[in-house]
This record gives structure tokens, sequence and C-alpha cells, in this order.
């Protein structure tokens, strides 16, 4: 399964410093994004923060540092890939887990908790297949505003006891996809949306959000509160990991757990 979600790293606060005839030294907590995926190896990436001042910062380096995770009685070190990515193939997450990060960086310890939320359960889509309009420039009174031409929207479907959050997430995976809406105007070509999270068992993926005809991935995923959090602190968006998260200590950014399930629709041309 291929995730889509990608994470934004700006931060806004800069801690003092002395001036120097060298480099002066930037004192910035890490940003840490990682999303804690059941079924897949364990994957983090480190960055800086970014100074909001037109003076130019030193900052310890993010590479070969010693990150440890635990779970239980078990102990893992993350192995540094390049560019700040850390990983470890022998660290596969589990559901129901919770998962402990620590690791010193410019002194100070850093430690972030993530539970693993449970798969989505009872998943349905109401159809595989819809049909739509292509809009051109030689298109009138059709395609997804002509009177008769809209298509009932796809109902994705799930047990939700509990009112947890979940995010559809959608992606065209064809090549060379042909967009549906092909004209002048300045229209929206991203090949990925999503919703904002939502605390229901359904939601309607309407035929105006598509793009692209084609095959599409429908990935449902069981989020964590502070992932949901991001959306409104962010319009609706995971853009903005600049703030202190809940449960990372000495650090900002997102250390969280996901869990999913995949459907699968086809697009086509009326």
């Amino acid at each position: 399964m291929k995730y889509m979600i990608m994470a934004g790293l700006l931060a806004l606060t800069i801690y003092s410093c002395k001036k120097t005839t060298s480099l002066p030294e930037y004192n910035s907590d890490p940003v840490i994004t990682a999303y804690l995926s059941a079924g897949r190896t364990m994957t983090l990436k480190l960055t800086h923060q970014t100074s909001t001042s037109s003076t130019v910062f030193s900052s310890p380096s993010l590479d070969g540092l010693d990150l440890i995770i635990t779970c239980g009685d078990s102990t893992y070190h993350l192995t540094d890939t390049g560019g700040a990515v850390y990983t470890n193939a022998a660290l596969i997450i589990e559901a129901g887990k919770q998962y402990d990060l620590s690791f010193v960086y410019n002194g100070k310890t850093v430690t972030a908790a993530a539970i693993i939320p449970s798969r989505p359960v009872d998943v349905t889509q109401s159809a595989t297949t819809i049909s739509v309009d292509k809009i051109d420039s030689t298109t009138t009174g059709g395609g997804f505003g002509g009177p008769g031409n809209m298509t009932d929207p796809v109902e994705i479907t799930w047990t939700n006891n509990d009112a947890s959050y979940y995010v559809i997430v959608v992606e065209n995976l064809e090549i060379n996809p042909e967009r549906i809406i092909d004209t002048s105007a300045n229209v929206d070509t991203s090949r990925v949306f999503r919703n904002s999270p939502v605390t229901t068992g359904s939601y309607d993926i309407t035929s105006r959000s598509f793009k692209y005809f084609g095959a599409h991935r429908i990935v449902l995923y069981h989020i964590r509160p502070d992932y949901a959090l991001l959306y409104d602190k962010s319009s609706s968006s995971s853009q903005s990991l600049s703030t202190p998260a809940n449960g990372i200590t000495n650090g900002v950014g997102i250390f969280t757990g996901v869990n999913a399930d995949t459907l699968y629709l086809q697009v086509n041309k009326k």
C-alpha cells in the first residue's frame, strides 16, 4: 500500500544565541515526521526548524544520531539511511502496540510515543465503477454541472463504534491519466485528494472530487487524535508541524500511528 500522506516542515520560533565571529548556534528542537503504519517498516525523518530571521544559524547535524525505539520489552536502534531518514527493517509496526522514541539532540533528550490504532473494519463501497462526462472547451451544459449529468457519490462505510478519527485519501493510479476537466481554466490538477478527518462511519466521495479518468486507489486511514489535530490547525491539511505535538518532548512535528484498508474505483468516460 502506498501512503500518500506528506508533511511540510516550518517552525516559527527562534531561540537566543550569542554573536560571535563564527556562525552562531541555533538552539532549535528537531522536527520529527513519522507515521507509524501497521504492517510496515518503522521509518522516521528528522529536519531542522527554519529560522524566520535573515541571520544564518548553525545547527547540530541530524545525521548519525542514535535513535532508539522501545516496544514492550523489545529495543530497536534505527539506522540512518541518509538525509536524516532513519529506519529498521526488523521493526514491523503492529496494531494495538505502543512505540516509544528516544534520542539525544543538541544536549537534550527527545522523546515521543505513539499507539497504533486498529485496522478499519467492515469497509464497503457503494460502487466500484462510475462514469462522468469529460469537460472541455466544447462542453455546453454538460459535465459535473449540467442537469441530469451528476453521478451519484461513492459512499464509503465502515464500523466506528467509538467515534474515532478516520481520513480517506484517493489517488489516481494511471501513468498518464486523461484529465476530466480539460479547459484553459485554472483548475486543480492534483492526482491525490483527501477529506478532513471524520468521526462518523461513512463518507461520500462526490464525482466533482475526481480530476482524472482511470483507476483510483481509495485508502481509509484510522488515525489518532493528534494527527486529526493537524487538520484543525492548518485548514484541513497536514502542512503545519511547527508547534509541539502531544507525546513529543524537546521536539516538534508528528509521531503518530495509523492503520488502513484499501479499496479501488474505476472512473470511466461517459
